[in-house]
């Protein structure tokens, strides 16, 4: 049973220590954009790691183009933040102030004391805030970790398709979308040719495995559906359609780690000393990012999950007996009053169903 079933079988050690010894790693674009967001220290120890198996790194042309396109954006978030924090203290100092005003008659509470003490505390921290920001390396000027990236992956990159392979990929994307077959249906909604993106790659990481012909890991901070297995919540697995598409096609094994997950077993597999405040790093600045794409499951006798996509505003509800439906156009007024209402079922029946349009996925 297990040979007819292997991708639904977690590997053995001995099959994930032959998958570091012999496998080829590939990396998603966000893994690479994460890297912007690490502490110098987690960085640091990331590199180390790919140096350790740099001679067997091999990248899709689709992840350096998607890395390469949103690079300066993210750059730009990381500076951003700072004026964020910013606003964030002056309005929670205000709160603070409105707030505290109403005990100012008090017998003994001394109102004027302690919010002179807690603005000499802001006052601090928005000093250290603006030494970090000039602190802060110009990386639109300079970048050091592209230049870093760049020198990892000279020659280990592949080709992109031409215009008339992709003709014929995008409509084989589409057919696999309405099938929901993964990677990739997860985004049928987004905009063209971004909505084939998670396709394209894997299609070029079966090619690639197919010429190789060695074990492949893939390394993903994408935590939707279409790439991991989940149940209430929990991710349990890998797809197991991936390894067994990977493997009917190729002939290779085919596993997945997130960046955290990686950091982990490469301390293992590669007799590393233990560092677990930047595996822990990895996985906060993963769930960060998983929480920004709105997706979660929700406590609701009508709703099993909502997932919004505040790029395109595009609403994605799953209801307890399964159907799956996308509206589109929904301000993220409406899905932030959804998550805050008192009764979801009530909110999505009384502002969203019969409102927006939408499309039934299942």
């Amino acid at each position: 049973m297990r040979e007819l079933f292997r991708s639904y079988y977690r590997p053995t050690k001995e099959e994930l220590s032959e998958l570091w010894q012999e496998g080829t790693f590939s990396f998603d674009s966000n893994i690479l954009l994460h890297i912007y967001s690490y502490t110098p220290k987690t960085r640091e120890r990331f590199f180390e790691i790919l140096h350790k198996i740099q001679d067997r790194i091999w990248l899709p042309n689709q992840v350096a183009y998607e890395y390469q396109n949103n690079r300066v954006k993210v750059v730009l978030k990381e500076l951003k933040a700072y004026s964020e924090v910013h606003k964030i203290l002056d309005e929670s100092l205000e709160d603070l102030k409105n707030n505290i005003r109403k005990y100012s008659k008090h017998s003994f509470i001394k109102t004027n004391e302690i919010v002179a003490t807690v603005e000499r505390a802001f006052k601090r921290v928005k000093s250290n805030l603006t030494k970090a920001n000039q602190e802060h390396p110009d990386l639109l000027q300079s970048d050091d970790i592209r230049e870093k990236i760049t020198e990892l992956l000279e020659g280990k990159v592949g080709e992109p398709y031409s215009e008339e392979d992709l003709e014929e990929i995008y409509k084989e994307a589409e057919r696999r979308f309405n099938y929901r077959k993964p990677p990739g249906y997860k985004d049928a909604t987004k905009n063209i040719p971004n909505k084939y993106g998670d396709a394209v790659l894997w299609f070029q990481l079966i090619e690639y495995s197919k010429f190789k012909a060695k074990p492949l890991i893939f390394v993903t901070d994408d935590m939707k559906e279409d790439w991991w297995l989940e149940y209430e919540g929990k991710t349990i697995s890998p797809r197991p359609e991936l390894a067994q598409e990977m493997a009917s096609k190729t002939g290779v094994q085919f596993y997945m780690y997130s960046a955290d997950q990686f950091m982990a077993h490469a301390e293992e597999f590669l007799e590393l000393p233990e560092q677990q405040a930047a595996i822990e790093e990895a996985r906060e600045i993963r769930l960060r990012d998983a929480a920004a794409q709105g997706g979660r499951l929700i406590q609701s006798s009508l709703l099993r999950s909502v997932e919004y996509d505040s790029l395109n505003k595009v609403l994605e509800i799953e209801l307890h007996h399964g159907e799956i439906y996308q509206y589109v156009g929904v301000p993220a007024a409406v899905y932030k009053g959804l998550m805050n209402a008192e009764s979801y079922g009530k909110y999505f029946n009384a502002q969203i169903k019969g409102i927006y349009p939408y499309r039934q996925l299942r």
